[in-house]
């Protein structure tokens, strides 16, 4: 007897964990810009994320986590990012990553 098997494929307009949780972030902050200035991030960085065309690196996810689970912007966030900041300019991945 064969099973059938459901295939789906996840496109990158269709929310995921990364985007629902900035959606959140930016709520909360009370817009794109506020939410950038509090990441040390840009406007546009930002609107690559919302749109599906990358995701944040981990250190920014894990803020806005953060940010979403207290319903503010909160010092907890922003312990994730001082490496965030050195990484976003010069990336170089996790020796794990690869």
């Amino acid at each position: 007897m064969q099973h059938a098997t459901i295939r789906t494929t996840v496109g990158r307009n269709e929310p995921n964990v990364y985007r629902r949780t900035l959606a959140r972030a930016i709520e909360i902050a009370g817009g794109v810009e506020p939410l950038a200035l509090f990441l040390a991030s840009t406007p546009s960085e930002i609107a690559r994320w919302t749109s599906g065309e990358s995701a944040p690196p981990m250190p920014f996810f894990l803020a806005m986590v953060d940010i979403a689970a207290a319903n503010a912007l909160t010092a907890t966030a922003l312990e994730n990012l001082p490496a965030a900041r050195a990484r976003r300019s010069t990336w170089i991945p996790a020796p794990d990553s690869r």
